[in-house]
C-alpha cells in the first residue's frame, strides 16, 4: 500500500508511539506491533519509534529523553487512562502534538484524563486504530495550516503547546 500518495510533503516526521501499562493481552491480538508500525512508517515515508512500559516512571523518562527528536506523540495510556496525570503533564509539557489511541472504545469507558491535553482521540478500530492515527497525524504535520512546524495555525507547536481537543 503506497500511503505516500496521500501526503502533501515528503518530510520524514518522527512519531513516537507510547504504550502504557496493562496492554499485554491487547497487544497479543495484534501480533508484532513493532513490525506493523515499521511497515506502516515505511509506507507513509516517516519514522516511528515505539516504547511500551508497565511503569509510568519509565514512560516519563522516555518522553523527556525523546521530545527533542520527536515531531509528535501517539499514546495508548492503557491502565493510566484515568490516573496517569504525570504522563499527561509530561506529554503536554513536551509542546509536541499528541493524539490518544485505544483499540477498543470500552477502554475509554466514558472518560480519559488525557482528552483535555490531546489534539485527537482515535478509538475502536482494533489494530487499524494505530494505522489511522499514524496516517492522520502525518497528514496534519504535512499541512502548513494545521500542525506543520513552520505553519501559522493556532494548533501549531511553534506558538507554544499545541491546543488540545477541547480548546
Amino acid at each position: 500500500m503506497d500511503l505516500k500518495k496521500l501526503r502533501n510533503g515528503d518530510t520524514k516526521w518522527r512519531i513516537v508511539v507510547l504504550g502504557g501499562p496493562n496492554l499485554g493481552p491487547q497487544m497479543q491480538q495484534i501480533g508484532n506491533l513493532e513490525d506493523l508500525l515499521q511497515g506502516w512508517a515505511a509506507d507513509l515515508g516517516i519514522e516511528v519509534e515505539h516504547f511500551r512500559s508497565n511503569h509510568e516512571g519509565k514512560l516519563l523518562e522516555f518522553v523527556h529523553e525523546a521530545r527533542e527528536r520527536a515531531d509528535a506523540f501517539l499514546v495508548n495510556p492503557g491502565g493510566l487512562v484515568r490516573v496517569g496525570e504525570s504522563l499527561r503533564h509530561t506529554l503536554k509539557d513536551s509542546k509536541k502534538p499528541c493524539a490518544e489511541i485505544h483499540m477498543d472504545n470500552a477502554e475509554l469507558n466514558k472518560k480519559s484524563i488525557f482528552s483535555d491535553s490531546v489534539l485527537s482521540i482515535f478509538s475502536g478500530f482494533g489494530p487499524s486504530t494505530y494505522l489511522g492515527a499514524l496516517t492522520a497525524l502525518t497528514l496534519a504535520l504535512d499541512e502548513p495550516s494545521f500542525l506543520h512546524p513552520q505553519g501559522d495555525s493556532p494548533y501549531n507547536r511553534a506558538h507554544g503547546a499545541p491546543r488540545s481537543l477541547y480548546q
